[in-house]
């Protein structure tokens, strides 16, 4: 018995250890090349700062506050990734007002309170968000970021509310929710590619594209997506261990499955999540009684 737990424990550690070098060492490899980012907007804020000196002749030190500006996406990642305490509850809060979120009523609060009650019958200690808001949606999906919750409406108004929620703990309580808000906050603003045409300005927008941020993230996201595709499946593992394994299963074979498509180079592609099916069979597969569940994931 002691042997068996010594393997499990060690086996637990070992996939720790590897999660937590992959998204390391992406983050690692993102983090450097935004510094074709911050010499971009250095030399844009420079440059500008410095005609404005000389057309005005104000002594505006130039050099400094475009030093200050250029890095400070990368500063404030860092500490939304190493201190989410400091960032994460403001970003979550702005995740809110620009997503079009909303404070949850009573009959809402009371459903999400149903629901958290039930995911703590198998684990008394499991930690409820500090901040959750709706999504004016009929769909019955949630999302977390940062350290907070979205939650649709319809899903407040399913049978399985619990099981949705018990997957995005999954992500809140590991460094999926806390890595996703570094990630975004690199970016000075979002972009979308610069087309070719017109080119007569491709010079200006390739370089506002680089200066974003964007441009890093472009050339990474195919990565990124390999790896959070990986998360999903870790997220079904945390929800099985919750109880809430069976009750996924089918709220992705209603609410999933019938709008799946095939995705050319799935593997390699920029989907966001993996086929449905394959997540119902790895649920279906895991055993029908709860297991202990970890209040901290990788």
């Amino acid at each position: 018995m002691a042997g068996a737990g010594t393997h499990r424990v060690a086996g637990a550690l070992h996939t720790l250890t590897a999660v937590h070098v992959v998204w390391v060492a992406l983050y690692a490899i993102t983090l450097a090349g935004q510094w074709f980012a911050v010499f971009a907007r250095w030399l844009i804020l420079y440059l500008t700062l410095a005609l404005i000196a000389l057309i005005t002749g104000w002594p505006i030190p130039a050099n400094t506050i475009a030093v200050a500006i250029a890095c400070a996406p990368l500063a404030v990642s860092l500490l939304a990734l190493l201190c989410p305490p400091l960032i994460a509850p403001l970003d979550g809060r702005w995740w809110e007002i620009s997503s079009g979120g909303r404070a949850p009523e009573p009959d809402e609060q009371e459903a999400f309170a149903n629901a958290i009650g039930q995911l703590r019958q198998v684990d008394p200690k499991l930690r409820a968000p500090r901040h959750w808001f709706v999504a004016e949606e009929p769909g019955q999906n949630a999302s977390a970021y940062a350290s907070s919750l979205c939650v649709d409406r319809g899903l407040l108004e399913s049978p399985y509310a619990p099981a949705v929620i018990a997957h995005e703990l999954g992500h809140l309580h590991s460094s999926d929710a806390r890595l996703s808000s570094a990630l975004n906050l690199m970016l000075l603003v979002p972009m979308d590619t610069p087309t070719f045409r017109p080119l007569w300005s491709l010079a200006f927008r390739g370089l506002a594209w680089i200066a974003s941020g964007q441009a890093v993230l472009w050339f990474t996201g195919n990565a990124w997506e390999m790896y959070w595709r990986s998360r999903e499946f870790a997220a079904d593992r945390y929800a099985a261990r919750l109880g809430q394994g069976a009750a996924l299963a089918r709220s992705l074979e209603h609410h999933s499955l019938p709008y799946e498509r095939s995705i050319r180079r799935m593997r390699f592609s920029r989907a966001s999540h993996p086929y449905t099916k394959p997540r119902i069979a790895k649920l279906r597969a895991l055993p029908d009684r709860p297991g202990p569940t970890p209040h901290h994931n990788p």
